[in-house]
């Protein structure tokens, strides 16, 4: 035992033999004893407390409060008994994370009361003294999980549920009748763990998958959780479990000696778990409860209560969760390392009993080739100096497991390791490696499961260094969910699943672009690439990543058109989202431009198949039916405009308006023919561009009512409003009719905002005739069609309240949901907000260009502030990514016209600057 717990231990035990003095001899009423028992507690915990802000490891931490439990357990029990006659049989036994001896600081109290007889049959002074003790803990303010149970009990509850048998497994005696305590472990031993052991196994096996799968099977998520995430504590846990059952020990170092686990294995598992711990203590510190979710905000507490050195909590941060996911990643490998070792063992075993053992083991595959074994789909080296006879051998290494589809066996991964010297600069430079690594990224389909493998030993890193240098590093972005290392190798499992036997009708387009890409190798280089430049603290990642590209092309002796390939996907990575997703897409100059930086066809379908991977890789919600809307409009007419050239897309955009309006003329009545030709008269022919006759149907059917009631009321309030739902692209178009009003876009936007909806996109048009239409984009929190029918009735009822109202007070309007307009974030990373307006980024409008925290309402409040400086919002682009909102807003003066006023341009990006900076509503 450490010198520090030992001394904790001495002074804990003084303390509470002097402080729980009047309690152990009767001299107080029981609200005095319950109040005597808080005092101490508090005491001793703030004592812990001190020690973790002063740098305790995390274990020390954990055990020391587990102690203190102990202790104060102890005393009840001891007082509880004496009172009860002293005469009763019974031993109180902590189970689960207490009963191994480590509890952090807001964990709950799991305890067992192991009594002689069956629970129902206890005497009643007996029950009376469970009760009693039940009772003074939770009085004292313990949250505690129990169960009163024989041994017999125990031992059938345990065979019954694996989660009774694991936190019995952890069963530790604390006070009371020890002898009893003893004669349940021997019978827990003997009908617990040496029985079953096959089926015990299997059943952790599936409990790591499904538990892995939940949480990505990555360590490298934004926001893991420090208890059941991938290499979190629940993983030491589990081989802590199996190795209790396999080797009859809790203690690891005996894996050691059985030669499954190296030292420095060892030391990281050791360490990972300390780590962890730590980190669990301070959230439960700093949050004042059971958190275990390491959120972007507790990321920043608790890298700054750790005393990281760097000045910004941003750096600290950064460098905090590096530590945090090279320990978890140590622990995940390690431990399910560990798991394929121990199945290979059962294997193993099952192969050498009797005669169907026997002919079930000569029929399984064995293979040598190269200096390699294969059996069982795993890789092992025929002998151990494999690679010093040919360190090439690490390179083909990886195309035999790609061609063969092989796992590397544990033994194998550990001698990589022990060759990491061997990768090196000759080894990069090699022709002969060169074209291997060549070859296996040409195998279109089946890149990423190599790739991970290389990861997972070390390889990839140390043989391109520039993507190592991404290894665990934190992307602090909005829409990032995983680590730049883990985000590039998803987004190469984006494109292997285009080969895949997915029939999704909406794969279709991707796979088919896949297919027909000529040069897989530069594809998958580009995305390898493509991020490579976060690690070298330039201002634009791009840059840097187009610094590492060059150099990278020079030293694989990459030329011509696939370094341009390459080259082109690295410096544009993020063009097409960009302005997919912040310009007029319907605008033919938009179109033009983008089409001379593309310049070919063949390299916008690379950059669009490189954006879906992209985004796709980027969190699993990133890629929504909004967004795909966008970016296959993009895509389409950016084609077309390159194969056809300007004039002739401008020729087939008038073609395509002409055809629509004959699609819609087939779907209404004749008497709607005469709306029909003075709607595509009068509006401008932007309104019609990727639509379909449906739409524009109920375009002319809102129009046509909205003049009818205007005409029969007489009513100068008169609207009409309809709604599309987009099921499969996740959102609801809003069309509204009307006549203009002074701030009726910041009204919608305020009867929408009443019912938390989304806007998604807006668009604005003015008919020949004077009748405003607004067609919207909206859809729910969770990208979602707005189809309840309460809901839309609810924000119809405020939209004509607003109009009528004398004046125009949102505030009460949106009163009763107060909270959404609050930030929708919980990150304490500052997130960087602007207001930029410019006068380069269209022709004809002023655009304004938003970064701030979202919120339900902030494009009402960037409506109203527009309206202020009297100008009109002629288009707006609306895009929110992780409670970040990045608008791009295209503004003209009341006569049409760009803003050329340098005072209004300096207050309106003023003002616009205090909106966002502030966060809250106007």
């Amino acid at each position: 035992m450490p010198s520090s717990t030992i001394h904790h231990l001495k002074t804990l035990h003084e303390h509470a033999n002097e402080a729980l003095k009047p309690a152990l001899q009767r001299q107080l009423s029981p609200a005095e004893r319950i109040a005597l028992y808080k005092r101490f507690m508090k005491i001793e915990e703030h004592r812990i407390f001190l020690k973790h802000r002063a740098g305790a490891g995390g274990l020390e931490i954990a055990r020391n409060r587990a102690e203190l439990i102990d202790v104060v357990l102890s005393a009840v029990l001891r007082m509880t008994l004496e009172d009860a006659g002293d005469k009763h049989v019974l031993a109180l036994v902590a189970t689960g994370g207490y009963g191994r001896g480590t509890l952090n600081p807001r964990s709950d109290i799991d305890l067992l009361f192991l009594v002689p007889r069956a629970s129902n049959r206890l005497p009643r002074p007996l029950e009376e003294a469970v009760q009693k003790i039940l009772y003074l803990l939770w009085d004292v303010g313990f949250k505690v999980g129990h169960a009163c149970r024989s041994i017999a009990e125990c031992v059938e509850e345990a065979k019954a549920d694996q989660e009774n048998k694991t936190a019995l497994m952890d069963a530790r005696f604390i006070a009371g009748d020890e002898k009893l305590y003893k004669e349940f472990e021997k019978r827990f031993d003997k009908d617990c763990i040496k029985k079953g052991q096959g089926a015990f196994f299997e059943l952790r096996r599936q409990d790591l998958r499904t538990r892995h799968d939940r949480y990505s099977r990555t360590v490298f998520l934004q926001e893991p959780n420090v208890k059941e995430s991938c290499g979190g504590q629940r993983d030491y846990h589990n081989i802590h479990w199996v190795t209790r059952v396999k080797r009859g020990t809790f203690d690891l170092k005996k894996l050691v000696e059985d030669r499954l686990l190296t030292a420095t294995a060892f030391q990281e598992i050791e360490d990972a778990y300390d780590f962890l711990h730590r980190v669990r203590n301070e959230l439960h510190y700093a949050t004042g409860k059971g958190t275990d979710q390491l959120t972007l905000q507790l990321q920043g507490v608790v890298s700054t209560n750790f005393n990281y050195p760097q000045r910004s909590i941003l750096r600290r941060t950064e460098e905090f969760m590096r530590d945090y996911y090279r320990h978890t990643r140590n622990l995940f490998q390690h431990t399910t390392s560990l798991m394929e070792i121990f199945q290979i063992e059962a294997e193993d075993q099952s192969d050498t009993g009797g005669l169907r053992s026997f002919l079930t083991f000569r029929k399984k595959q064995r293979e040598e080739f190269d200096g390699f074994i294969a059996r069982d789909g795993r890789a092992y080296a025929a002998n151990p100096d494999i690679f010093k006879e040919d360190p090439n051998r690490l390179m083909r290494m990886f195309q035999h497991t790609q061609v063969r589809g092989l796992r590397l066996g544990p033994p194998l991964r550990k001698l990589v390791k022990e060759h990491w010297g061997d990768i090196d600069r000759p080894f990069r430079y090699s022709k002969a490696n060169r074209e291997t690594f060549q070859a296996i990224l040409e195998r279109k389909g089946d890149v990423a499961r190599t790739l991970r493998q290389m990861h997972r030993v070390g390889f990839l890193g140390r043989y391109l260094p520039e993507f190592g240098a991404l290894d665990c590093l934190v992307q602090h972005e909005f829409f990032h969910r995983y680590t730049a290392d883990e985000h590039t190798l998803r987004c190469i499992e984006q494109l292997d699943t285009l080969t895949g036997t997915d029939e999704n009708p909406k794969l279709t387009l991707y796979r088919r672009l896949f297919h027909e890409i000529e040069d897989p190798y530069g594809l998958y280089l580009a995305v390898i690439l493509h991020d490579t430049g976060r690690a070298e603290n330039v201002r634009e990642h791009i840059d840097g990543s187009a610094m590492l590209a060059s150099r990278l092309c020079n030293r694989l002796q990459i030329h011509g058109t696939r370094r341009t390939l390459i080259m082109f996907l690295v410096d544009n990575h993020l063009t097409f989202w960009r302005t997919a997703t912040t310009r007029n897409i319907e605008d033919p100059d938009v179109i033009a431009e983008f089409a001379s930086i593309v310049k070919t066809p063949a390299l916008l379908d690379a950059l669009f198949l490189f954006t879906y991977a992209d985004s796709n890789g980027t969190s699993p919600d990133a890629w929504t039916g909004w967004k795909e809307t966008l970016m296959r409009q993009l895509h389409s007419t950016t084609r077309r405009f390159l194969t056809e050239g300007r004039e002739k897309y401008e020729e087939a955009l008038d073609r395509e308006r002409l055809e629509l309006r004959d699609g819609v003329v087939a779907l209404m009545r004749e008497d709607y023919y005469p709306d029909i030709y003075r709607h595509f008269e009068l509006m401008p022919p932007a309104v019609f561009r990727f639509r379909q006759p449906a739409e524009i149907v109920t375009q002319v059917r809102t129009i046509r009512h909205f003049l009818q009631r205007e005409s029969e009321t007489g009513d100068p309030f008169s609207t009409c409003i309809k709604w599309i739902d987009h099921q499969d692209k996740g959102y609801t178009e809003l069309v509204l009719a009307s006549r203009d009003k002074p701030l009726l876009l910041e009204k919608i936007c305020c009867a929408l905002a009443s019912e938390q909806i989304n806007i998604l996109s807006a668009d604005f048009f003015t008919r020949g005739d004077g009748v405003v239409v607004n067609l919207l984009r909206v859809c729910t929190t969770n990208f979602e069609t707005v189809s309840d029918l309460n809901v839309r009735k609810r924000i119809l009822a405020v939209f004509e309240e607003i109009l009528r109202a004398e004046s125009y007070k949102p505030e009460q309007y949106l009163k009763r949901k107060m909270n959404f307009l609050k930030p929708r974030t919980d990150s304490g990373i500052q997130v960087p907000v602007r207001a930029y307006v410019s006068n380069d980024l269209h022709p004809s409008c002023t655009t304004v260009e938003i970064q701030a925290l979202d919120r339900i309402g902030l494009l009402h409040d960037l409506f109203h502030a527009i309206n202020s400086h009297g100008l009109n919002t002629a288009h707006a682009r609306i895009l929110t990514e992780k409670g970040v909102a990045m608008d791009t807003l295209y503004l003209t003066t009341a006569d049409g016209h760009q803003v050329h006023d340098h005072a209004i341009l300096r207050s309106l990006e003023k003002d616009l600057s205090d909106l966002v900076s502030r966060g809250e509503a106007t």
